[in-house]
């Protein structure tokens, strides 16, 4: 602990909020494509193909765990059940966007990423704070918008292989290019991995717990002339992951035996996410964009007595306009309708099931003014009229300064924004003999955040350094009252510091660290639980990143140190830990279109306990070989 609290010191002295990648010129979809990457006034990430790649991760949870303002939260093995957490909000909170297309799920009212693979990705995008007057409900933590790659030049095809630790092998095969006025990538990818026991062996657990991971991702583009396009976007996802029963860490003795070790039990999931999006330019002033999507969602868990899960769908068709009025001044403007539908199948302790759906239709405005290198001021609003909450306005500002000569950058924002309760809080029915915790009175939590910051470029851009302050207030916080019935009551809490630092070093080094020092807890006085933290959510996370990058060779040393977090109760409390990991890629000199890469995670075998009671990651090695040829 002493070495954890060095470490921790050492790097918090030298951290700052800037993007993970140089940004130059990316337009920024999470935004409906209002600025580049470099000009917004809002707390953002992107992580490009190169930064992925980079990385050496093959899922997105992997990806995103530590980056800021972000907690990913894995209960298991490969392919568990992963939450994601974004400024202290819960994780029906985070809103997760894939090519346009809204994944949270209706009966959950959040987006499961464990079986997520980075297949095929352009592009991820982290837009931290409310984001609802673009996109709705649950995006009042943040969005995630995640984009499918898009072919350019000559065709060029792609196997890659890597296998290592717990017999996991992952086999894919991607293809992108252009020719004439269309353009394409596909991909295909198979996980497999024996894993380990999702119950971890403090609470009983021993047997592997495996996955398998099938996922299917395209992208088609059509260019009808210069200023007139059509789009295809799809992805598959085919997952058969093992699980345990699990009640929390210790002995089944300590857990009403609800511990279980258990063989044949598992979940199938199926995720299909398709859109359309249609694209038209009126001269150079304006962009009309059109797209309707689809998401299908079937999670079924099945065990040799009885078989449940959920099935959610949503239809939604989006439409855009980006008009600029004057070079210094453009409005977004567009209108939306969602139809969601969720299915709760039932057959888990005698529960009954349900079939449910909603209704929602928006209208939405932004008024963007921007004097290049200067200033960039937005302001907007959004109404939603919904079937079963009914109406709701939304409102955002932002603003950012710049200094050119100081090379300093200032920024603020306030925005408003809801949480509508999902299906499973509305109506999930109780299994036999227990008593029904959902409520359907419940109203959409209310939430209001901002935020300031200042962003600073030295050294002619060789080090850019940043910090961003957050403050976010939730009211009508929905949890569990007397007799775990979900309520409206009290008020959630969340405020931080965003910091980082990336560093050009010389030799071909660079340096990128991230801390995010989060404070949060529940306000209601007349409760058992007041001034409680949010569960599964540490005050402080820390990821460094040493790279080196030459013509032949790419290595990364990373560091990740999170202190503890708190569990639904005391005994589920998870430690602070650490860990280290490192990878390398070479380029054959003798043939460049060879890659061989060797990784190695958790390098110090640290108890990397994340949520009581599950398995977690021990030290692995994973190596891996890929070759492109036209």
């Amino acid at each position: 602990m002493q070495l954890y609290y060095l470490v921790f010191g050492l790097f918090f002295m030298f951290s700052s909020s800037v993007s993970a990648v140089e940004l130059e010129t990316i337009k920024v979809t999470s935004s409906r494509g209002t600025l580049t990457a470099e000009d917004i006034p809002a707390s953002l990430s992107v992580f490009t193909e190169k930064e992925i790649k980079k990385k050496k991760f093959f899922t997105v949870e992997d990806l995103l765990r530590g980056e800021l303002g972000l907690d990913v939260v894995q209960s298991g093995s490969h392919g568990a059940s992963t939450s994601i957490f974004m400024r202290g909000a819960g994780s029906t909170s985070t809103l997760v966007i894939i090519d346009g297309v809204e994944v949270n799920a209706a009966t959950t009212g959040s987006f499961d990423s464990g079986d997520l693979t980075v297949d095929n990705i352009e592009r991820v995008e982290v837009l931290r704070g409310p984001q609802s007057i673009q996109w709705g409900a649950n995006a009042v933590g943040g969005v995630i918008n995640i984009i499918t790659k898009k072919g350019k030049g000559t065709p060029t095809h792609t196997f890659s292989f890597e296998g290592g630790s717990y017999r996991t092998f992952r086999e894919s095969l991607r293809s992108s290019g252009s020719f004439d006025k269309v353009d394409y990538s596909l991909s295909a990818s198979l996980l497999t991995s024996r894993g380990f026991s999702t119950l971890n062996e403090r609470s009983g657990g021993s047997e592997e717990d495996g996955t398998v991971n099938k996922t299917l991702s395209t992208r088609l583009g059509y260019d009808f002339n210069s200023d007139t396009r059509q789009e295809f976007m799809g992805r598959y996802t085919k997952s058969h992951d093992e699980t345990d029963s699990i009640n929390g860490e210790g002995p089944p003795a300590e857990n009403w035996g609800l511990n279980k070790d258990m063989i044949g039990t598992f979940n199938n999931v199926d995720d299909l996410i398709l859109s359309a999006p249609f694209q038209k330019d009126f001269g150079r002033r304006w962009n009309l964009k059109i797209t309707p999507s689809f998401f299908y969602n079937r999670a079924l868990t099945v065990n040799d007595a009885e078989n449940d899960g959920i099935i959610n769908r949503t239809y939604t068709l989006d439409m855009q306009n980006n008009i600029e009025f004057h070079p210094n001044f453009s409005v977004l403007f567009g209108a939306e309708y969602q139809n969601k539908r969720g299915e709760n199948i039932g057959g888990s302790n005698g529960a009954e099931g349900y079939k449910k759906w909603n209704d929602n239709e928006a209208l939405f405005l932004q008024g963007i003014y921007e004097l290049p290198g200067r200033v960039v001021l937005t302001a907007g609003f959004r109404q939603d009229w919904n079937t079963t909450w009914g109406e709701t306005t939304t409102e955002k500002v932002e603003a950012s300064y710049q200094i050119p000569k100081i090379s300093t950058t200032l920024h603020a924002a306030y925005a408003t924004g809801f949480r509508a309760p999902s299906f499973n809080d509305l109506y999930a029915p109780p299994a036999a003999g227990w008593t029904k915790t959902s409520n359907e009175s419940l109203l959409p939590e209310e939430i209001k955040g901002s935020e300031i910051g200042v962003k600073q470029h030295l050294m002619n851009g060789r080090a850019k350094l940043g910090t961003t302050f957050f403050y976010t207030e939730t009211k009508n916080f929905i949890q569990g009252g007397p007799g775990f019935v979900l309520d409206n009551f009290g008020e959630n809490i969340s405020y931080g510091l965003e910091t980082s630092i990336d560093l050009k070093l010389p030799n071909h080094y660079s340096l990128s660290i991230h801390h995010t020092w989060n404070d949060h807890y529940l306000f209601e006085k007349t409760k058992s639980n007041h001034y409680q933290m949010g569960v599964r959510r540490p005050k402080h996370k820390l990821n460094a990143n040493l790279y080196y990058n030459s013509s032949n060779l790419e290595s990364l040393v990373g560091l990740f140190i999170r202190s503890r977090a708190k569990g639904f109760d005391y005994k589920n409390e998870t430690p602070a830990f650490g860990t280290v990991r490192a990878a390398i890629t070479y380029t054959l000199p003798v043939n460049r279109n060879i890659k061989v890469s060797l990784r190695g995670e958790n390098l110090l075998d640290a108890r990397a306990l994340e949520v009581g009671g599950f398995g977690y990651p021990g030290r692995s090695f994973y190596t891996g070989l890929s070759y492109t040829f036209n």
